[in-house]
């Protein structure tokens, strides 16, 4: 009798314990690609400040003057590494510093922030974001191919 009852003593904290461990959180932290307007087009130009290759999501933040004689930072998502490589990015594509002009699809709050249709760097080179597949429909939402 007294076996069972140590069994289950340590049986649910170890249950628990595993559970624990379960990577829930890459499924709950994964966003809407709802949140870009894929109807509307902003270009912007500016300097790249830093290019974060990872997943589920790469990006790059740029700088862009405005003409206040300040500085917006945007932050541009550009697909995930494997699906960049699979476009004919590489890692060393963009770097900070590069001059960079983008196409994008702009977020639907208006703030400096959206999802890559085009990059041109400044020798003329182009690469496409996951946007640049993308149609709209009505009301700006995507219409996947």
């Amino acid at each position: 009798m007294q076996r069972k009852t140590w069994n289950a003593f340590v049986a649910r904290p170890a249950l628990i314990v595993a559970l624990a461990c379960v990577p829930f959180g890459s499924v709950s932290a994964h966003h809407s690609i709802a949140e870009f307007d894929y109807s509307k087009e902003v270009t912007i130009e500016g300097i790249v400040k830093e290019v974060q290759w990872t997943n589920p999501h790469s990006y790059i933040q740029v700088l862009v003057n405005t003409a206040a004689g300040g500085q917006d930072q945007w932050g541009i998502e550009i697909g995930s590494p494997s699906l960049n490589i699979r476009g004919g990015w590489r890692k060393d594509s963009v770097k900070r510093g590069d001059k960079v002009t983008m196409d994008i699809a702009p977020a639907r709050s208006g703030k400096h922030y959206g999802t890559l249709r085009v990059l041109t760097t400044a020798d003329g080179r182009k690469f496409k974001g996951v946007a640049a597949t993308f149609k709209a429909d009505k009301n700006g939402n995507p219409a996947i191919p």
